[in-house]
């Protein structure tokens, strides 16, 4: 995700109008949830289960106004 580290907010909305920039961005992020996914199998940790359980938890921290 290095490619973000010093974009702007809305430079960072227009990465992916360049193709080049968001090859390299589709492939920074199908290896991130690579890594993730390996890191929650050697763990045993459920992603979906966790995911959920943060948003429940979230929408209580945070509740809409």
């Amino acid at each position: 995700v290095e490619i973000f580290q010093w974009l702007t907010p809305e430079e960072s909305a227009r990465v992916m109008d360049d193709p080049d920039t968001a090859h390299r961005v589709t492939d920074e992020v199908a290896d991130v949830l690579a890594y993730l996914l390996q890191l929650c199998d050697v763990l045993d940790i459920d992603p979906l289960a966790a995911l959920d359980a943060k948003i429940d938890r979230n929408e209580r921290r945070f509740p809409a106004p």
